[in-house]
């Protein structure tokens, strides 16, 4: 986890916002005008990877080396829930303050180390400053990962850690994890640093660098690395904020198999504007002044790019905001609009039972779906297709509605969020000449501010991951046009 910094805080959205009801699907809109959702097949924007979607945990929890294990079924089976194909994160804030032991009894010098407890903010659990990291803990991770059938992306102490350690540290776990490693990422936020409270009883120093500080540290971890680990692959720089780190790395050519990122639409969590309306309203990349660094560092370098950590809120999430109903719509309109930017993937931080985490766990509750994780399961259904361009007609001030379409084996994917409390009539065009069935599938909850209760095609996700969506409706699609009433607070998506 991580505080942020640089998302868009700017003036405050409405007042915080009441527990409107959702409206019911047959309610009467015939006052409110009607939007067109306009399609342009012949402008691909980007192709959404198969392994798109990801999750991304704190290096600590590696500290608990049953954790990441095939004893953990039930963390298994709604990791694999996401997706077939994905990426799972090892990093955060507490990656800066482990060290690495090729002793397995040094384990026990971690909090509870035997016990598979949840390592993450609003956790509970106060670890301690440095976890030491075991060779047990990355052969369970390694077991775990092929359990799950995503590889892992991987990240080094480089703030105040050694390069003698972190060469010890890669070598091991290069050796272990084999094909299952995506790529080292050195350092986590280097343009940042974060103590959190729970991690230490007395102050500790900042350690904030600037580019030319990191990256003549980053050469000299990354070329003690190379010399052990020749097949080593790095992704950076994983900054908080400073996005034109990449256009830096680009010109010093810099050893990157892919270029990364963090992002958080809101923080902190302290501040009351923080509330639900700005999350609807606010929680995109507005102004795209962080995707145009991005498409420009892909387009210079012919590198990818990937949100390797982000999530609504920062600092572990607000309650009442990170963990609601509007946490669903805003993570799969906030995903789909990367996706569509070209992005290569997207990892949303977790852990514990911090409020945005989208798997949560507790030893007495076991684990839990979040809303954020039915927001990633309508992501989830573009990848493979290829986004297109799509504009929506004028907006009122009371409205809140964004779209997207893909083209897949000759048929549409679409996705219609309404992000407001009145129900919205969407005319869709551009879908062809032939005529045509649609099936919708909802994401949907009983109010705005639920921290329960939301499914996706009517179904829950059960803890043992079963899941059973069903479209509830259809549309026709007539002349290339289709119309379909979207519900309050909820979205829509549509295969074709």
């Amino acid at each position: 986890m991580t505080t942020r910094r640089s998302f868009l805080v700017g003036s405050a959205a409405a007042a915080a916002l009441a527990r409107f009801p959702a409206k019911s699907w047959s309610q009467s809109i015939a006052s409110t005008p009607e939007l067109v959702l306009s399609v342009d097949a012949k402008r691909k924007l980007a192709t959404m990877p198969l392994n798109f979607t990801g999750l991304s945990y704190e290096t600590a929890q590696l500290g608990h080396p049953e954790y990441f294990s095939t004893s953990n079924k039930s963390l298994i089976a709604l990791i694999r829930g996401l997706g077939k194909q994905g990426v799972l994160r090892i990093g955060g804030s507490t990656s800066d303050f482990t060290t690495w032991s090729e002793n397995d009894a040094d384990a026990v010098q971690n909090d509870s180390p035997a016990v598979i407890g949840p390592v993450g903010y609003n956790s509970g659990v106060k670890y301690k400053p440095t976890t030491i990291l075991t060779p047990a803990a990355i052969r369970n991770l390694n077991r775990f990962s092929e359990a799950v059938g995503w590889p892992v992306l991987y990240g080094l102490n480089l703030k105040r850690g050694t390069a003698e350690n972190a060469v010890a540290e890669a070598k091991f776990v290069a050796a272990t994890l084999g094909s299952q490693l995506v790529a080292f990422q050195l350092g986590n936020e280097p343009d940042h640093d974060y103590v959190p409270e729970s991690m230490s009883s007395k102050p500790l120093p900042s350690v904030s660098l600037s580019f030319d500080q990191y990256y003549d540290r980053w050469l000299k971890f990354h070329d003690s690395i190379r010399q052990a680990v020749p097949t080593a692959r790095f992704a950076g720089p994983d900054t908080a904020g400073h996005y034109e780190w990449l256009a830096k790395l680009v010109e010093k050519r810099a050893d990157m198999d892919f270029f990364s990122a963090h992002f958080y639409a809101e923080g902190p969590p302290s501040n009351p504007e923080m509330n639900l309306e700005f999350l609807l309203h606010r929680g995109r990349l507005e102004g795209g002044s962080n995707i145009a660094l991005v498409q420009q560092a892909i387009a210079a370098s012919g590198k990818p790019f990937r949100l390797t950590e982000g999530n609504s809120c920062y600092s572990g999430g607000k309650a009442g905001v990170s963990d609601t109903v509007a946490s669903a719509l805003w993570s799969a309109d906030f995903m789909l609009q990367l996706a569509q930017a070209g992005y290569s993937g997207v990892n949303l931080h977790g852990g514990g039972t911090g409020y945005y985490t989208p798997i949560a766990n507790s030893l007495e509750q076991g684990y839990s779906a979040r809303p954020v994780y039915y927001g990633m399961l309508l992501a989830e259904r573009f990848v493979g297709s290829s986004l297109v361009a799509t504009s929506l007609s004028a907006q009122t001030p009371a409205q809140n509605v964004t779209g997207f379409a893909a083209v897949y084996e000759g048929g549409w994917k679409l996705a219609l969020f309404n992000k407001a409390p009145e129900p919205v009539k969407i005319k869709i065009e551009g879908l062809g000449a032939t005529p045509a069935k649609g099936e919708v599938t909802l994401l949907q909850g009983k109010q705005i501010d639920a921290r329960e209760g939301v499914t996706f095609g009517g179904s829950t996700v059960a803890p043992d991951g079963a899941f059973s969506p069903k479209p509830e409706s259809q549309i026709l699609v007539q002349k290339g046009e289709a119309s379909i009433e979207v519900a309050a607070y909820s979205a829509a998506y549509i295969q074709i």
